[in-house]
């Protein structure tokens, strides 16, 4: 009978431990309406647009309509509509002109208005841009 005591906490230590392991789960949306990283362009000229410092920049999609993207060294903003399911018309950013964003921010800025669609996967956003590629962006 001690034996099988033992065994029965030996089994249920053993499955507190595996809970306990087990990787925490990222956050997962479908929502737009938050703050994104722009990660990556998913394009053939992608490789042509370099970052500084590894920096990338973060967007923020608001429920009034309105858009803030903080860059490399600047600021911009803007207005987007979702003008059905899943279709985006972002308007042109107003940015301020302070000095050097990298090559991969200035794409992104130029970009947005050119984004028709987007597409969730777990905690990313993808903005699809048609005849270049897509952007992908990752939930803060």
């Amino acid at each position: 009978m001690i034996k099988n005591n033992g065994f029965k906490i030996l089994i249920f230590l053993f499955f507190v431990l595996f809970i306990s392991c087990e990787k925490e789960k990222k956050e997962t949306t479908d929502d737009i309406y938050n703050t994104w990283e722009v990660v990556d362009f998913m394009s053939i000229e992608s490789m042509l647009y370099s970052k500084n410092n590894n920096y990338n920049p973060v967007i923020e999609f608001k429920n009034d309509g309105s858009f803030s993207l903080k860059l490399d060294a600047n600021n911009c903003f803007g207005s987007f509509e979702i003008t059905s399911e899943n279709n985006l018309k972002i308007g042109a950013a107003g940015c301020t002109k302070m000095c050097c964003d990298s090559d991969f921010s200035n794409k992104f800025v130029e970009m947005l208005s050119r984004v028709e669609s987007y597409s969730f996967e777990d905690n990313q956003l993808k903005l699809n841009v048609p005849e270049w590629g897509w952007i992908n962006l990752e939930l803060q």
